[in-house]
């Protein structure tokens, strides 16, 4: 298990790694700009498909955190470590409510597609999470 959590916490942060230096350099909104267009892009492409495909991502995006979230439960000891690992859960749910809310609005055709992301969330999320995963691999090597 620990493994697996390692791998797992790995994955995410090579994941969000380029947009926390963007983040931590004070430079995001270029990056943002660029994800904001490949997804508008992607969503083009899709046509009406893009309501499922993004329902289906957002289902499988929680799944993932409640995997990863579970593991760290099982596998970390340290206190300080499951206190903000509950914050982070807290903030994932308030992010998550914000963006399944987005999403409804420009499905119902009421904001645009570039106010779909409140980008400070994003951030905030981004942050938090890269700051959980790089401790969760301390503590798996030091702990």
């Amino acid at each position: 298990m620990e493994v697996a959590l390692g791998i797992v916490a790995g994955c995410i942060l090579a994941l969000y790694s380029v947009y926390f230096i963007r983040i931590i350099k004070g430079s995001p909104r270029a990056f943002e700009a660029e994800l904001l267009r490949a997804f508008a892009a992607w969503a083009i492409t899709r046509g009406t498909a893009i309501r499922g495909q993004i329902r289906w991502m957002i289902i499988l995006s929680i799944a993932l955190e409640v995997i990863y979230f579970w593991m760290v439960f099982t596998v970390i000891a340290n206190p300080a470590m499951l206190i903000f690992t509950s914050f982070l859960i807290g903030v994932e749910v308030i992010h998550f409510g914000i963006v399944t809310h987005s999403f409804r609005k420009f499905f119902q055709g009421k904001i645009m597609i570039k106010q779909i992301f409140n980008w400070r969330m994003e951030r905030t999320s981004a942050v938090l999470f890269f700051t959980h995963c790089l401790l969760v691999l301390f503590s798996l090597i030091w702990g």
